[in-house]
């Protein structure tokens, strides 16, 4: 015998708002726990910032790209780094015969060594080399009363029917945008203010036979110390501009931020280069001629490292917030 369950209109009206309520309220529980995520590169209040080294390069990669390769045509007197650079380090990540052979390709055909035979009665042509120094503190000629490699990038050529000494730079990227600016670290739960601006000088002291780029100088202005106030930091860096260059860096404008720092962890501000330091070798080719008339060719390398501009960004620095 089967049993048939009968309800009024009322009692289904009754279930009916008692279903809706429930799955009110599993909306309701589950909208709560979505409000309560965030993104690895959000804060709860939705300002972006970064935890990782990785993350920061990431970010500042789709904006201002890098090639894994770069060339400066001239002497990279802008963005040399000062700290002696070793051949050893070099060779290991950018080895020397490599280099010779994309010098031609890179900085043109000024750098191919001529080979003549010598003619009778007349003076021989000697190809030496290449010269490979053994850090970038040994730039001297001794050809040339050892003369240092700046002073002798783009001089005229020795040989009477010589163009002047061609020189540059090939290298490979070593460090992807360099930290140039630090702010003092805030523990959250706080908040404060910072100042970013940055303007680009050309170099007015270049010469002939030097590469194109100036110098930047940055400032962030941010919070002092105890009690409140108003402390700054000041950047000077030259930069060199490659031989990809299409979008030649610009002066930023002055910019007001805030930065709100979640409770119990620490906040500050990198200013980070557009651009990347290349590890690799200064190059130039000497065309000499002797006493007695007689000519030598040489290609000499020099372990560099120089800070060039990501190719097409148009801003020399981009200031991340990081936490930690």
């Amino acid at each position: 015998m089967s049993t048939t369950l009968c309800t009024t209109p009322a009692r289904r009206g009754r279930r009916r708002s008692a279903l809706t309520a429930a799955a009110l309220a599993t909306t309701m529980l589950t909208g709560i726990s979505l409000v309560g995520l965030s993104t690895p590169a959000h804060a709860e209040d939705g300002n972006t910032y970064f935890k990782t080294e990785q993350e920061v390069i990431d970010f500042l990669s789709q904006s201002a790209p890098l090639n894994q390769q770069e060339a400066v045509n001239g002497y990279p007197v802008n963005g040399l780094d000062s700290q002696e650079v070793k051949l050893d380090d070099v060779e290991k990540v950018y080895p020397h015969d490599q280099a010779l052979k994309d010098v031609p390709s890179k900085l043109g055909s000024g750098f191919e060594l001529a080979q003549a035979a010598p003619t009778e009665g007349g003076p021989s042509i000697t190809t030496e080399g290449p010269d490979i120094r053994k850090s970038s503190s040994d730039d001297k000629e001794p050809w040339l009363s050892n003369w240092d490699a700046k002073s002798m990038c783009g001089q005229p050529s020795h040989n009477p029917d010589g163009k002047p000494m061609p020189c540059g730079f090939v290298g490979v990227l070593d460090t992807k945008y360099p930290t140039m600016q630090t702010s003092a670290a805030v523990m959250g739960k706080a908040q404060f203010s910072y100042k970013t601006q940055a303007t680009v000088g050309q170099d007015t002291s270049q010469t002939s036979g030097w590469s194109v780029g100036g110098k930047v100088s940055s400032e962030l202005t941010t919070p002092g110390g105890p009690g409140g106030g108003k402390g700054g930091t000041e950047l000077n860096f030259t930069y060199s501009e490659s031989t990809t260059t299409t979008n030649k860096w610009t002066t930023m404008t002055e910019q007001n931020n805030t930065y709100d720092v979640p409770d119990g962890v620490s906040g500050w501000v990198e200013g980070r280069a557009n651009g990347g330091k290349y590890i690799g070798y200064i190059v130039y080719k000497l065309d000499f001629v002797d006493g007695s008339g007689n000519e030598k060719q040489k290609m000499v390398l020099i372990p560099a490292r120089v800070l060039i501009q990501a190719p097409g960004n148009a801003v020399p620095m981009t200031f991340v917030k990081r936490q930690g």
